[in-house]
């Protein structure tokens, strides 16, 4: 489906050029563009991907360095500190690292389970003797149990969790073919969620699974023994990294337009000749344009009417966690956050399905006017920006805009290519990049950005597109909006 002709007329027709024209370019936004280099991209990601980062890993000296170097490019550019006059919006977190000493589980009438096959998703000491136990269901009370969870994928997973987080089971079981995958977020958890959490482990035992895929929710006709020694915990630091170009219009620059882009990736692997994940385009490269953006932004003058906070989000490798951090504690209010662009991967043009070249895809295409309103930039600076058929609607969830969408605020994220050669491999390495490119998709998305912020009207998600309706729920919500009736 299309974006709503309606909407995209009203955000086209504000900002004075005609719906089958490509928007006029001033003379302050042509020069803007004029500035963006591709030698200094290519600098940015050749330090931000270097070894010496080892793979940025959240969390990672490596990463705390990335962190110092965007907090500089930001002050050189000469954005505005947010927090204590500093850049770095800090969240404590633990790290939580499972002890396998004495690892047991034992259910009666089945023999002791391999410690082999069990992989610890959430450690906590405990001790249990002949519990009893019942399968998970949506009426099941958990108290002091063991409860089994048949679990075919994460959002079976993180229903269960919802669900018993009220209730205080002895211990949670995971069986199933999800036991096969590593929790995303293991060993990284917040003070608060780690007092809350729930003893979990995943059990890779078929003739187990089988049993309890078959089962009735509800009680088992066994008990479970089990014993998980204490885990060392250590409190690490995490920095979301937040610059800020003041708006220059009286009115408009109490609202806000969002640019983000991840800096972590997944550090380094125990062996091989290649052992650093550097991280070059996934997403060197998304932190390197917000960076070359802002610069270019803040030498206009005058500058955008709207205010634009750039954010470098730490841990979207691992769930997302440091663009919903942000979502809990905004240094700008939510409501007034017009919408966000996320940048990912946006330097490698060799993608899976051919070359990628003035080519941008937007997820999330036909769910608000974001996307509509960038193809209009892109049709002025010669770059494509498309609705890619299979993978626009399935990658929204899949970066950090995700996290900015279940607040309310229209949010997506661009990209030359969803998948290239070397994606999460080691050898996404800086000089694999074509930067010539990559400056003009950023000139695009410069001059997308300046659309948004000196448009009176904000973009809008599209209550026609169906796959929308829950962040238009969430937008009304944030806005203090009822629905129509």
């Amino acid at each position: 489906m299309s974006p709503r002709p309606t909407c995209a007329f009203l955000a086209l027709a504000a900002l004075g050029f005609a719906a089958d024209a490509p928007p006029p370019v001033s003379a302050e936004a042509r020069s803007a563009l004029s500035r963006i280099s591709a030698d200094s991209l290519r600098g940015h990601v050749s330090f931000l991907a270097s070894d010496l980062l080892e793979g940025r890993g959240t969390p990672s000296r490596g990463q705390d360095i990335a962190a110092e170097y965007i907090a500089a490019q930001f002050r050189r550019a000469g954005l505005q500190p947010p927090i204590d006059n500093g850049y770095f919006q800090v969240a404590r977190y633990l790290t939580v690292e499972p002890n396998r000493d004495g690892l047991h589980l034992e259910l009666t009438g089945h023999a002791a389970v391999d410690p082999a096959k069990i992989a610890i998703d959430t450690a906590i000491a405990l001790t249990l003797e002949n519990v009893d136990a019942v399968k998970f269901g949506p009426d099941i009370a958990a108290d002091g149990k063991v409860v089994f969870v048949h679990a075919v994928d994460f959002r079976q997973v993180a229903s269960a969790r919802t669900k018993l987080a009220s209730q205080k089971p002895a211990l949670v079981i995971l069986t199933g073919p999800y036991t096969a995958r590593p929790a995303r977020r293991r060993g990284l958890t917040t003070p608060e969620d780690r007092a809350r959490a729930i003893a979990t482990i995943a059990v890779d035992n078929e003739a187990l699974a089988a049993e309890i895929e078959s089962a009735t929710p509800g009680a088992l006709p066994f008990k479970v023994s089990a014993k998980m020694t204490a885990p060392a915990e250590k409190e690490v630091l995490l920095k979301n990294v937040i610059g800020v170009l003041p708006g220059s219009d009286p009115v408009l620059k109490e609202t806000c337009v969002l640019m983000t882009a991840h800096y972590d990736h997944l550090g380094k692997r125990a062996t091989g000749d290649d052992r650093i994940f550097n991280g070059a385009n996934d997403d060197a490269s998304g932190v390197a344009s917000i960076i070359e953006i802002a610069s270019t932004l803040a030498a206009m003058q005058p500058r955008p009417k709207r205010t634009l906070v750039f954010l470098a989000v730490y841990g979207e490798e691992i769930g997302l966690v440091g663009s919903r951090y942000y979502g809990k504690h905004p240094v700008f209010p939510l409501a007034k956050t017009v919408a966000d662009v996320n940048l990912e991967h946006m330097g490698r043009t060799d993608a899976d399905v051919g070359p990628h070249v003035a080519f941008v895809n937007f997820t999330g295409f036909t769910f608000s006017d974001v996307p509509a309103i960038f193809k209009r930039a892109g049709e002025a600076v010669g770059v494509q920006v498309v609705r890619d058929e299979q993978n626009s609607d399935a990658y929204f969830g899949r970066s950090d805009n995700q996290a900015l969408a279940d607040i309310g605020i229209p949010a997506h994220t661009a990209s030359v290519s969803y998948e290239f050669p070397d994606y999460h491999q080691p050898g996404d390495h800086w000089e694999k990049l074509d930067y010539d490119n990559m400056a003009l998709v950023d000139r695009m998305l410069t001059l997308g950005a300046i659309m948004i912020a000196d448009n009176p009207q904000p973009p809008k998600w599209n209550e026609a597109e169906p796959k929308a309706q829950r962040y238009v729920d969430a937008w009304r919500k944030l806005n203090g909006e009822a629905a129509p009736q």
